[in-house]
């Protein structure tokens, strides 16, 4: 028995493989997964958005961040919504997809926040649980992350 399950987008964006112990929901359209033992653990959302065409003006509202010129504006502008630098940010390319990545600490939470991009999707990815996340839950939205491919 595989101890991934997949999931593709509605959209058919992009995909990724999660343990089989954890769950998953769509909350106002946004994927979650966590993990469905361990009540204490804390969630990954995955926001997705097509910026080819024309520019929807309600996405651009709630997510201000999405009219950077190019993924490293994004995650700077996206980190200082938060309150956070992007000095700590890590950039790289995957499969022909360029990524952008920053763990940050806020309110008592742990945050990292993974963006994707290419051909004018663009995946949001971010984890967030209170305190730290526990070394074993941390290894799994690792796995989760690698595995994650604009389709």
């Amino acid at each position: 028995m595989a101890l991934t399950q997949s999931f593709v987008s509605p959209e058919n964006w992009y995909s990724l493989q999660y343990p089989r112990t954890w769950e998953m929901e769509i909350v106002e359209g946004i994927p979650s997964f966590f993990d469905g033992i361990t009540p204490y653990g804390g969630a990954l959302q995955i926001m997705a958005a097509n910026l080819s065409g024309a520019a929807n003006e309600q996405l651009l509202r709630e997510s201000p961040f999405l009219a950077g010129k190019n993924l490293g504006e994004k995650l700077r502008i996206f980190l200082s919504k938060q309150g956070v630098s992007d000095e700590s940010a890590q950039y790289f390319m995957r499969d022909g997809t360029e990524m952008g990545a920053c763990e940050y600490r806020s309110g008592g939470h742990f945050f990292l926040a993974l963006m994707a991009e290419r051909s004018g999707i663009f995946v949001l990815a971010l984890y967030n649980c209170k305190g730290e996340p526990e070394n074993e839950e941390a290894a799994q939205v690792g796995k989760i992350l690698q595995s994650l491919t604009l389709l």
